[in-house]
């Protein structure tokens, strides 16, 4: 690694002037010889990491088994109805969980209508139908309360003025205009109630208006008149304010389309179970690949998984196995085996599981208290444990695993966590004593370029003293 290291006063780079000296070379290397350790544990970093992302993927792939696993102990799951129509043009359902599994044959003479009353035609949306100075106002009465669409004294109304005003009053009815395509006075105001059945016919007091006025006073007619529905059920003949039905089939909700005879089957709801299994079954496959992957040799990365060999990993696998290979707590026989609902093991030896939901929809049909107690004794340990897990259960296991304070994966990550901190703290302890060290090292080799380049200048002095010293020659005889 690369070491920063303070300035001591003299830059040391490069190669020395007076020394000929590779000081960053040098540097480079007593960096590189004292950084070895650091590196050495950055280096173990990374798989702790990987460790620490692989019991991240493990944790959400068990929490989501666990939540498909509550969900088919749950007992409402098991009390969840539908309701089909043999006819849906005459009517269809819906059913709650009050509702009794049965057949109920129903027979529609009428469908519940809305009280319709239009006025005359006039010219166009923008004929007056009142003027200035007018008095008075529309009264609408429905299901016994009166509205009163005051007149705009100032101005007057339109049509459209009077058909805004009417729908702003919370009169009960919704007024529109329509172009009957007669080739004059094509434009009628249209009353139509807001509710269907007899309870919400519409009446409208018109009012007078001034002899000299100019404008057109309306008058209402009915045109098509409000209608209860009409049906039979047992030989009993029901009539309803409105198209949806409400106790005549005990926890059915039926909406009447049109006349004729249907069937309403209620049963259980298959398809609300059927999406339970499947997502408990997908979950579990989840799980077993994303921990194979996490313990697996790859042979061509010739690596083994961040969690290979791992035994709280094989501990959560093996009891998985456990569980969907041995019969559910407290039931015996094929009763408690989870191929007896459909859910067998995959033939290519991943210990996977899938879901054949024929079977599993038979058992519904034939015996589905067994299929409830089943669920339930696999996921909460109990075939009468109501959604409350006990020990034995599956999500009593998984919980010892998913949860946030004290759980297996907690334990896993917060030992993986301790050793990361530790490892940065000496990290951190021995880059600040390399720093240290890459200093002394600097201010040394600093002192020593100094020193070279004084014993330079020393000796130049001196070879100059002596160059300048006068010559000596020999007396000969």
């Amino acid at each position: 690694m690369s070491i920063s290291y303070p300035n001591q006063g003299l830059i040391v780079a490069g190669t020395g002037l007076s020394s000929g000296i590779n000081y960053t070379a040098l540097l480079n290397a007593i960096d590189k010889s004292l950084s070895e350790p650091i590196t050495l544990m950055q280096s173990q970093e990374s798989p702790l990491n990987s460790e620490l992302s692989a019991w991240g993927k493990i944790s959400s792939d068990t929490s989501n088994l666990n939540s498909a696993a509550a969900a088919l102990g749950q007992t409402s799951l098991f009390t969840t109805y539908s309701a089909t129509s043999s006819d849906p043009s005459v009517a269809t359902a819906t059913a709650s969980s009050s509702a009794t599994p049965g057949a109920y044959s129903i027979s529609v003479s009428a469908i519940a209508t809305k009280d319709v009353m239009a006025s005359q035609g006039v010219a166009s949306s923008s004929t007056a139908v009142s003027s200035s100075g007018a008095t008075g106002s529309y009264d609408i009465t429905v299901n016994g309360k009166t509205t009163d669409v005051a007149l705009n004294s100032t101005t007057g109304y339109t049509l459209a003025d009077l058909s805004k005003a009417i729908n702003n009053s919370g009169a009960g009815v919704t007024a529109s205009i329509i172009n009957n395509g007669s080739s004059t006075d094509p434009y009628q105001l249209v009353l139509t109630s807001n509710h269907t059945g007899t309870n919400n016919d519409i009446s409208v007091t018109d009012p007078t208006l001034a002899a000299s006025s100019t404008a057109t006073a309306l008058t209402f007619t009915t045109t098509q008149a409000a209608q209860n529905a009409a049906l039979t059920y047992g030989g009993i003949s029901i009539a309803s304010q409105s198209n949806t039905v409400n106790n005549v089939i005990p926890g059915v909700t039926l909406k009447l389309a049109s006349t004729g005879s249907t069937t309403i089957t209620v049963g259980l709801d298959t398809n609300a179970i059927d999406s339970a299994v499947s997502n408990f079954v997908s979950s579990y496959n989840s799980l077993l690949s994303d921990a194979s992957t996490q313990q697996t040799y790859n042979k061509s990365t010739k690596s083994t998984g961040p969690l290979g060999g791992n035994p709280a990993l094989s501990s959560l696998v093996n009891n998985l196995y456990s569980f969907m290979g041995s019969e559910a707590p407290g039931m015996t026989g094929s009763s408690g085996l989870p191929s007896t609902y459909g859910i067998t093991e995959n033939t290519d030896g991943s210990g996977q599981l899938q879901l054949n939901t024929t079977t599993l929809n038979s058992m519904l049909t034939s015996n589905p208290q067994q299929v409830q107690q089943f669920f339930s004794a696999l996921v909460n340990g109990s075939p009468t444990a109501d959604g409350v897990s006990e020990k034995g259960g599956m999500t009593n296991f998984l919980n010892s695993y998913t949860n946030p304070a004290k759980g297996v994966i907690y334990f896993e990550q917060q030992q993986i966590n301790s050793q990361l901190t530790n490892m940065n703290n000496q990290i951190a302890s021995q880059t600040a004593l390399v720093q240290q060290q890459m200093g002394m090292y600097v201010k040394q080799f600093a002192a020593l370029e100094k020193y070279v380049g004084e014993m330079k200048t020393t000796s130049a002095a001196l070879a100059s003293q002596i160059a300048q010293m006068p010559s000596t020659t020999s007396a000969g005889g």
